[in-house]
């Protein structure tokens, strides 16, 4: 093979004759890589669905010149296959493109669709820690005038369908209030995440997905929301911390189970439990317990409670009469009281 040619060297040719479909086979992932090392393509920052990672790639562009407003906002990638999934980023242009189309390929090329991002929102989640995406955005409200109301009052009216990557973050925006507004410094416009279409653009493990959001225009409130972060419902992570209580340590803590310990067959017995630290009693809720029934043979279960602290237990074959199970409580795995519960005949 000459050195100028740019096909693998380990692939070797088939001579054209009747043969043409086995040649194809042969080379058509080949071809297109020499297509990348041409100036057909061009290179991009390809990132991950949070930004945290990035490489460089060589890939095609194609719809450059798009013919309507809206086609100009797309475009479509030409990928060396296995190279990107749904969710994913290219960096081009000096703009985000978020990659919305299931990916495929005719097996010389992977074929993606990519959306222009808009702008980026941000939002906090359970923990306070303030999670930042860039996402598509299209009007869904694109003839309303922009106001409702009555004679009395007048709110500002607006939405949006947002497209966003699919992930664990991003699965944590439904119902939150982020700023969505053309001024990043100083944002004003507020809008409300009321809609997620979490299962329409999901396309498995391998190709990725993306999440559709409605996102409804809401009122700025300078108590809560904080404009210079870019973030609305402002939690302090560092408030949010010291509120969470303080729970003590299991090493400390007994426990007992009040209940009769002969369960009668077909008939139901309650059990209860209660804990002390030091030799005073402790509240339910300080302490992250779970039942556990050890037992050779079925025994029905029903945990109740505003605290899981009742478990409702009942047997129902005679066979078992004479037989015995233990009745358990477990704090962060450690089991803290048991009790023998002997299977008896009704009287």
């Amino acid at each position: 093979m000459k050195d100028w040619y740019l096909m693998d060297k380990t692939t070797r040719p088939n001579l054209l004759g009747g043969y043409e479909n086995d040649a194809y086979l042969d080379y058509r992932e080949d071809s297109f890589a020499e297509t990348l090392q041409t100036n057909i393509a061009t290179t991009v920052d390809l990132y991950s669905s949070d930004l945290s990672e990035c490489k460089r790639i060589r890939c095609v562009i194609q719809g450059r010149m798009g013919d309507t407003q809206l086609k100009t906002l797309e475009r479509i990638g030409l990928f060396l296959i296995g190279t990107v999934r749904a969710g994913m980023y290219i960096y081009y242009q000096d703009r985000y493109w978020l990659i919305t189309g299931y990916p495929d390929n005719n097996g010389t090329y992977e074929k993606a669709t990519l959306s222009l991002c808009q702008c980026k929102i941000k939002w906090q989640n359970d923990e306070g820690k303030i999670i930042e995406r860039w996402c598509n955005g299209t009007s869904a409200s694109k003839y309303d005038t922009g106001r409702t109301g009555n004679q009395y009052i007048i709110l500002t009216s607006n939405n949006f369908t947002i497209l966003l990557p699919d992930d664990d973050d991003t699965a944590t925006l439904d119902n939150k209030r982020v700023f969505i507004d053309r001024n990043i410094h100083n944002p004003k416009k507020v809008f409300q995440i009321t809609r997620s279409d979490d299962i329409l653009y999901l396309f498995g493990e391998t190709h990725g997905g993306i999440l559709s959001f409605i996102a409804d225009k809401n009122e700025l409130d300078l108590d809560h929301d904080r404009p210079d972060l870019g973030i609305c419902d402002y939690i302090d992570p560092n408030q949010l911390s010291s509120d969470v209580p303080n729970k003590p340590s299991t090493g400390n803590i007994t426990g007992s189970i009040s209940g009769n310990s002969n369960l009668k067959i077909g008939i139901p017995r309650y059990y209860t439990v209660s804990f002390r630290e030091n030799g005073a009693e402790i509240s339910l809720s300080s302490v992250s317990f779970e039942w556990k029934v050890d037992s050779d043979f079925p025994v029905s279960q029903d945990v109740t409670g505003e605290h899981n602290e009742t478990i409702k237990l009942s047997a129902s074959d005679k066979n078992r009469i004479g037989k015995s199970f233990k009745l358990q409580i477990f704090a962060d795995t450690k089991l803290i009281i048991e009790k023998e519960i002997n299977i008896i005949d009704v009287m």
